[in-house]
């Protein structure tokens, strides 16, 4: 029983220990279920977090990315080894390099050479020493291959104790450098310019520390240190140390403290030293935006311009003593005319006290009215700063008048503003009436004078008129067969015709020269054609006498020379033409040599000798005097005693000399010297030469020298139809002048022109360097004459063409010496029948063919520019004018066949031919009037057929 109860006991007591461990088990998994929960819900919360924690990474992420792509600085990362891991697009704005064009690439890549080496360096103790963060700058390439500079900060990121990566932030400063760079060169020059100064310079801070100085204001103040050694001295008590070296010590310290105290500008303030120099100070503060940062301080030395004013004052005391009492009246006025100043001698010239003049208006108490206008414009000038001189009267206090030399000068303060002027007076009173009475000499002179130039022109008209008859009817009656007697007197007739021919054209050439009417013309010119033509001349007329003219030119003369060809021509006629004149057989030489050469110019040397008959010793000296006769007695050579005058003046103008050596009996030598300069025009030979075959017309080129009008448009018509390219010169000059320029194939050359016929004008291209020196020149000439034509050829002339002549003759010339095949043929004649009496059709057709506009400008041409010249026929009838005459109606004839008036223009030939005989003036008058009254009809009856054309 008590084993039972003992069992029950323990079976109760192993009951309740297990209720109790059950109840402790399920308190234990109540628990534990309690922890599960914590856990489940902590687990929910750290994936909350987790993800909460990815997605504000993420917007860290992105916002710092954000942040990186926003900012204006370049961002990178290099690795140690300096390799780009990482950039911000802001590089691609900044230099132009994309992202993927530098993740990869070494930095050194982008750095301008001389600076990758110490860049390296820099990285190198950024790593080696562990630098967080250092800035650098450096020039970089950019991609378009400028070069930028860049300041950079850069940290270092580091794990574990080693570097991973350096991180950069980094700006374009180039603007900022370019402004440094400028800065620092405008503050070196700024230095250099001060310390360098003529004058002492020396810069203080505010608190008076020294900031420049240059070593002449050392020298000045005697300071025995260099002056880059002084830089941040303190200057405080620089005054009282230097004050010792002026008079005035205390006053010099004194106010160097005034001028610091009140900080305003002070210049040009005078110090006064003890060694006797003077200095100049200049003070002025520096103030940056109203805060004040110092001053300068500029020190001068002038002494010398200091005595020299003193000197001045000194010297203007003088002389004003001085001019008080000279005979120059002085007075000074202001801007408005009104006297401040009378000086004593002025008061005297004009009889008023200084105190009844001053504030006076001068113009309005001293000038006449008249002479109001010449003062105002005088003193425009003077307000504009300068100095005037005239002449006028000026009333005296008596009312009496005074004329006077009236120089006036601007009177200008410090600053350079007119503030008056002075007036100087002279009285030239005395002057005035001398001047008067040798005007009043002069003028009777000059009537005088003027009477003897009337006297000559008029005498030499009376005499040429009558003249020319006498010259005229000796060469007509030489024609007539004379008798051996009176072949005689015809020769002496000649002989004193030609004489006083000579003599009038010698007083005409005097006359000129001593009227200063000729000037010394300078223009390039062949130098040895010159004086081939001229020998060429004088050969042809000495043909038949026993006298040799012998030509010998220096070698070293060649080219052209600048100077007065015309005015050389002249002298070397008189000169040889007197040496043939008096030379009955022998020789006669011309010698051209260089004498000397001075710079541009070169001397060339004439000489002229002759064996003629010589000039006694005696009389040497008289040979270039005017009037002067030095022949021996009896010779029937007499001159004029003007052409060696005229030679002498001639030769004087151009700067030259003439000189004569003279034996009587064997002969003379005048020498002259000219000077010229070389001239730069290059004439090219010409070695042109004729061609069998030439067959293109249009390739040929012709110059036609004509001075009519009418031939001027007949050819050049014939010449346009044809389509031969041509040039019109006027007359035998610009021929010449024309032969220079271009190659011709053909010169048409007309005889009787102005300033140089056509024999002149071939003579010159023929015997001068040109391009046209072998050209075929054809003369174009009225006259039909075998003299003509022989004369045409002895001047190197190929051929001759009478006018008028017909496009036939013309085409014929042309083909003979161009040796041109196929020409064109006139145009066939096709004018209709005519209905007036006067023209001549037949002729019209001869020369024009049916070529009605031809004819049109032709009949147009010669109404306006060939009809006025028919006017000026009677008035040289009415003068007797026969030669000028003869030559207009040379010049005008043509132009009457030209239009179909071939029977006026047969009247005109005859016209001609009398003016040339001397004739009687009824009988010219009436064929004139002929002529005059024809041409009224011809005239109309043109006109008409000008209408008829137009339709």
């Amino acid at each position: 029983m008590q084993d039972i109860e003992l069992l029950q006991r323990r079976v109760e007591r192993e009951r309740k220990a297990r209720l109790q461990a059950e109840a402790i088990l399920e308190e234990k998994a109540f628990q534990l279920y309690q922890v599960n929960e914590q856990l489940r819900h902590l687990n929910e919360n750290l994936e909350q977090q987790v993800i909460e924690g990815v997605t504000k990474l993420q917007d860290s992420e992105k916002r710092y990315r954000q942040l990186i792509e926003s900012v204006q600085d370049i961002i990178y990362k290099i690795s140690p080894e300096g390799f780009f891991t990482f950039v911000n697009p802001v590089v691609e704005q900044r230099l132009g390099y994309s992202e993927d064009e530098i993740i990869g690439r070494h930095f050194t890549e982008l750095v301008v050479p001389e600076y990758r080496e110490k860049l390296i360096n820099f990285y190198w103790e950024m790593v080696h020493f562990q630098k967080e963060s250092t800035y650098n700058d450096f020039p970089v390439y950019k991609k378009n291959g400028e070069i930028a500079w860049i300041g950079q900060t850069v940290r270092l990121i580091e794990n574990e104790g080693n570097v991973v990566e350096l991180v950069a932030v980094a700006r374009d400063i180039t603007e900022q450098v370019a402004t440094d760079d400028a800065l620092r060169t405008t503050q070196t020059r700024l230095s250099t310019l001060i310390t360098n100064l003529q004058k002492g310079v020396l810069v203080e801070d505010e608190n008076r520390k020294i900031i420049l100085v240059n070593q002449l204001f050392c020298d000045l103040f005697e300071i025995p240190a260099p002056a880059e050694t002084l830089i941040g001295v303190d200057c405080s008590q620089s005054a009282e140390q230097s004050k010792h070296l002026f008079k005035n010590p205390e006053g010099f310290v004194k106010q160097i403290n005034d001028l610091l105290t009140r900080q305003e500008i002070s210049i040009n303030e005078e110090l006064h030293m003890v060694n006797g120099r003077i200095l100049e100070r200049d003070y002025i503060p520096i103030f940056l935006e109203g805060q004040y940062r110092g001053h300068l301080w500029k020190y001068a030395d002038v002494t010398e311009q200091f005595l020299a004013r003193e000197r001045i004052r000194k010297s203007e005391e003088k002389y004003r003593g001085i001019m008080n009492n000279m005979e120059l009246g002085l007075i000074e006025v202001d801007n408005e005319d009104h006297i401040i100043r009378a000086y004593d001698r002025f008061c005297q010239m004009m009889g008023y006290t200084e105190e009844e003049l001053i504030g006076k208006v001068a113009s309005i108490l001293f000038l006449p009215p008249e002479f109001h206008g010449i003062f105002e414009q005088h003193q425009s000038i003077r307000s504009s700063g300068r100095a005037t001189s005239y002449e006028v009267q000026m009333i005296k206090k008596d009312k009496s008048r005074i004329w006077v030399i009236l120089s006036g000068a601007p009177i200008m303060d410090e600053h350079g503003n007119i503030v008056g002027s002075m007036g100087i007076h002279y009285d030239i009173s005395a002057r005035k009436h001398l001047e008067q009475e040798l005007a009043l000499a002069k003028e009777i002179a000059e009537e005088a004078r003027q009477a003897e130039k009337q006297f000559l022109a008029n005498m030499s008209h009376e005499i040429r008129t009558p003249l020319n008859a006498i010259i005229g009817m000796t060469h007509l009656l030489f024609d007539t067969r004379p008798s051996k007697q009176q072949y005689e007197y015809l020769d002496i007739l000649k002989s004193s015709a030609d004489f006083l021919h000579s003599l009038i054209s010698d007083l005409l050439d005097m006359a000129k020269i001593e009227a200063g009417r000729i000037e010394v013309q300078n223009h390039p010119f062949d130098l040895v054609g010159l004086l081939r033509t001229t020998q060429r001349v004088f050969q042809i007329k000495l043909e038949n006498r026993p006298i040799e003219l012998d030509l010998m030119i220096d070698g070293r003369i060649s080219g052209n020379y600048l100077g007065d060809d015309v005015m050389l021509n002249q002298i070397l006629l008189n000169i040889i033409g007197n040496a043939e004149k008096f030379t009955e057989e022998g020789t006669i030489e011309i010698t051209v040599k260089l004498k000397k050469e001075d710079n541009e110019t070169c001397w060339i040397e004439f000489k002229i000798a002759d064996t003629g008959i010589g000039i006694p010793k005696e009389k040497l000296d008289l040979i270039f005097q005017k009037f002067k006769q030095v022949n021996p007695q009896g010779h029937k050579h007499k001159g004029t005693g003007l052409g060696l005058s005229i030679t002498k003046q001639l030769v004087e103008l151009q700067g030259g000399t003439l000189t004569v050596k003279s034996h009587e009996g064997e002969g003379t030598t005048f020498t002259f010297t000219l000077p010229f300069q070389k001239s730069d025009t290059e004439i090219v030979k010409n070695d042109y030469t004729i061609e069998e075959g030439t067959a293109n017309l249009e390739l040929c080129n012709l110059l036609v020298v004509e001075d009519n009008i009418m031939n001027q448009r007949y050819i050049s018509g014939l010449l346009n139809k044809w389509n031969i390219p041509f040039t019109i010169a006027i007359d035998g000059r610009k021929a010449v002048e024309q032969a220079h320029k271009q190659h011709f194939d053909i010169i048409l050359m007309d005889i009787q022109m102005p300033n140089m016929d056509g024999y002149e004008a071939t003579l010159t291209i023929r015997n001068t360097n040109n391009l046209n020196q072998n050209t075929p020149i054809v003369a174009l000439t009225a006259s039909a004459m075998i003299d003509q034509k022989n004369k045409t050829k002895s001047v190197g002339m190929n051929d001759f063409i009478t006018k008028p002549f017909t496009p036939s003759q013309l085409l014929s010339v042309i083909q003979r010496f161009l040796k041109v095949e196929n020409l064109p043929t006139p145009s066939p004649v096709s004018l209709s029948e005519p209905t007036s009496t006067l023209l001549d059709f037949s002729r019209l057709k001869e020369l024009y063919g049916d070529d009605n506009e031809y004819i049109l400008d032709m009949m147009e041409t010669f109404l306006t520019d060939a009809l006025p010249d028919f006017s000026g026929f009677q008035a040289l009838i009415n003068t007797n004018d026969w030669v000028t005459l003869s030559k207009l109606a040379h010049r005008l004839k043509p132009s009457l066949g030209m239009v179909g008036l071939t029977d006026l223009e047969k009247t005109m030939a005859e016209i001609e031919n009398q003016a040339r005989k001397q004739p009687e003036a009824e009988s010219l008058q009436l064929l004139w009037d002929h002529v005059n009254a024809q041409l009224e009809i011809g005239v109309k009856e043109i006109k008409r057929e000008i209408e008829k054309l137009k339709l």
